[in-house]
């Protein structure tokens, strides 16, 4: 947890990339990610765990996969204990083990360095032993190194990740105490910005890492102001990066109102794409102590149902906002397995069965498929009146809406829509570039950018 500072920073700054002129243009993610951490899938299996859905026993990774989860999180420590108790079992080559098995199921992967020999998160950035006693440049230079020739050993074996995350939850830095973006009172934000650059430097050299996403990612999804303060400090200091990562728990960020501020006001400030890059909910128990809401202010109750119903909430409130791309779940796959613990937190209950909300994006998505919609099947144009209609193939009935943002994610025109064609009360000063989004009972069914032309 931060402890709230009070602090006012005025920035005037260009935003650059890695090139030494221009402006950085952050790679776009095309698609909105499902996914979750499965780091720690193959010491439960390898401890004997045995996971159970519908009934039958089954493969960890297929059965999130077949339940709309397209992407894996995996965690990479430098070099770790090998506790599988303490859950720091993440090495090169468990990583790549386990990759392999993400990747032949289908599944993306997202690559999570956390550049430390152990768990790396606010209160926690301890470099790795080998890094220990290094100077400045020697840290940045192994960084690079490091983080390049990881990447290049995954590209040898088939298994390159589609997204690398440069940090675990480093709004407060990474590699203490170089890289800390505060020193007592004076903030420190030149340091941790050369050393985030390292790492990214690292991917941008490894094979094909010029066209993966890069990920930054703070423990910060209920405070739009340290949020703020995170991202303008980068890129005050010229990092360019494609993804801004956010952790959101109800029990450390607060409310979920806090977060739909969060993603609002991110979506407009900044053209880098967003993700939930963890988040999770209880299936029992009561929050735990030094939660910073109440009991009663839980979105749903901490039970089977309650995690259900807070993952489609979630899903519904990140798909409000075009940039918003992706929604990880951390600790899913956790159950009981010899010196490994199960979690409330899971989506499986201890003894190894599915518990309900494994199924709450699977249900959701087929649930609100009216149609699956296309660019061909779908159209927004001028008719010859001088009117804007939508076109569709499939009858729109009364109650399904739509609502057409620009391509910086604010919100230009929402209207209920009835019938295959329907008139709109929207006409934009030029033909251009929109993102149009169709909701059905508030669950959003299709969106896609669409040309209005004349």
């Amino acid at each position: 947890m931060k402890t709230p500072r009070s602090v006012i920073l005025i920035y005037l700054f260009v935003i650059s990339g890695l090139s030494l002129s221009g402006q950085y243009q952050p790679i776009n993610i095309n698609s909105f990610q499902i996914g979750s951490d499965l780091s720690l899938a193959k010491a439960i299996i390898d401890k004997g765990g045995i996971y159970y859905a519908d009934g039958e026993q089954v493969e960890v990774i297929p059965a999130f996969m077949n339940r709309k989860f397209e992407y894996a999180r995996l965690r990479l420590f430098h070099s770790p204990n090998g506790s599988s108790s303490y859950g720091t079992v993440n090495s090169l080559s468990y990583t790549l083990a386990l990759a392999k098995s993400i990747k032949a199921s289908g599944m993306k992967l997202l690559l999570d360095f956390h550049y430390s020999d152990t768990w790396a998160d606010p209160a926690n950035q301890t470099k790795p032993a080998a890094w220990a006693a290094l100077d400045f440049i020697r840290l940045n230079d192994s960084i690079v190194a490091y983080t390049r020739n990881t990447l290049n050993i995954f590209a040898a074996n088939g298994v390159y990740p589609d997204m690398v995350q440069t940090g675990n939850e480093i709004d407060h830095g990474m590699l203490w105490p170089d890289g800390r973006t505060w020193t007592g009172n004076i903030p420190n934000y030149r340091n941790f910005s050369t050393l985030v650059k390292s790492a990214i430097r690292g991917v941008r050299e490894s094979v094909n890492g010029t066209t993966i996403p890069v990920v930054l990612h703070a423990a910060t999804g209920g405070s739009l102001s340290d949020t703020r303060i995170f991202v303008d400090s980068l890129l005050k200091y010229n990092v360019g990066f494609d993804v801004i990562g956010l952790s959101y728990y109800v029990a450390w960020h607060g409310v979920m109102s806090q977060l739909d501020s969060n993603l609002a006001s991110l979506s407009s400030r900044y053209t880098q794409n967003i993700i939930i890059a963890e988040t999770n909910y209880q299936a029992d128990g009561t929050l735990p102590s030094g939660s910073v809401i109440s009991q009663n202010q839980l979105p749903f109750p901490f039970t089977t149902q309650g995690q259900y119903d807070y993952l489609q909430a979630l899903y519904n409130m990140a798909r409000k906002y075009p940039k918003v791309k992706g929604l990880y779940y951390w600790g899913g796959e956790y159950i009981w397995a010899g010196d490994i613990g199960g979690s409330w937190n899971s989506l499986f209950n201890w003894d190894g069965k599915a518990r309900k909300g494994l199924d709450a994006f699977k249900d959701l998505l087929l649930s609100s498929s009216l149609f699956p919609l296309n660019q061909q099947d779908f159209s927004i144009y001028y008719n010859s009146e001088g009117r804007t209609e939508v076109r569709s193939n499939i009858d729109m009935y009364s109650g399904i809406e739509l609502i057409i943002y620009d391509l910086q994610g604010k919100m230009i025109h929402k209207q209920i829509l009835d019938g295959k064609i329907s008139q709109l009360d929207f006409k934009p000063g030029n033909t251009g570039m929109f993102v149009a989004a169709v909701l059905r009972n508030g669950h959003l069914v299709y969106r896609e950018k669409v040309l209005i032309s004349i």
